[in-house]
């Protein structure tokens, strides 16, 4: 009966052993997609300069139609980014920045911020871009609980006198 016991204690380290090497792989899934998401708009933001809307070669068409091929979460029914991310959000030098895919498909979100003040250095004004993807967890219990922020900015871009 002894043994009946140890090894009944024994298969239950096993099975929390495994629940939590589980547990780190959805994480680290998760974590790749969202840093994949972000890593991709701010180098879609990058290349032109800014973040563009309306056209079907804008930032904004390309970044949707690549997200859509991975597999990212889709904004279900009414639901847009204006529900996910806050409308301001505040920066470096206490500048505020805006949401500007408010409309998107996908739940990420991108702010702009202009780095212009009364009276600033040209070479140093610009705008930048801050955008956060996020981590979900498609578990039935806890997928409404956890939604992890990934975050990055863009470098500035600025308009010197020509």
């Amino acid at each position: 009966m002894k043994e009946a016991i140890a090894n009944a204690g024994i298969f239950n380290l096993v099975i929390i052993f495994v629940i939590v090497l589980l547990a780190f792989f959805i994480g680290s899934l998760s974590y790749s997609k969202a840093f994949k998401v972000k890593n991709k708009i701010l180098e879609e933001i990058e290349k032109d300069q800014g973040y563009t809307t309306g056209s079907s070669d804008s930032t904004e068409a390309r970044v949707e139609d690549w997200i859509g091929n991975i597999g990212y979460r889709v904004n279900t029914g009414s639901s847009r980014n204006t529900d996910v991310c806050a409308s301001t959000v505040s920066g470096n030098g206490g500048s505020d920045g805006i949401l500007i895919n408010g409309t998107g498909d996908y739940q990420y979100c991108v702010y702009e911020f202009d780095t212009c003040t009364q009276g600033s250095d040209k070479a140093r004004c610009g705008k930048y871009y801050r955008v956060t993807a996020y981590m979900y967890f498609d578990i039935p219990i806890i997928s409404g609980l956890l939604k992890l922020p990934v975050s990055g900015e863009t470098m500035i871009f600025n308009e010197v006198d020509s």
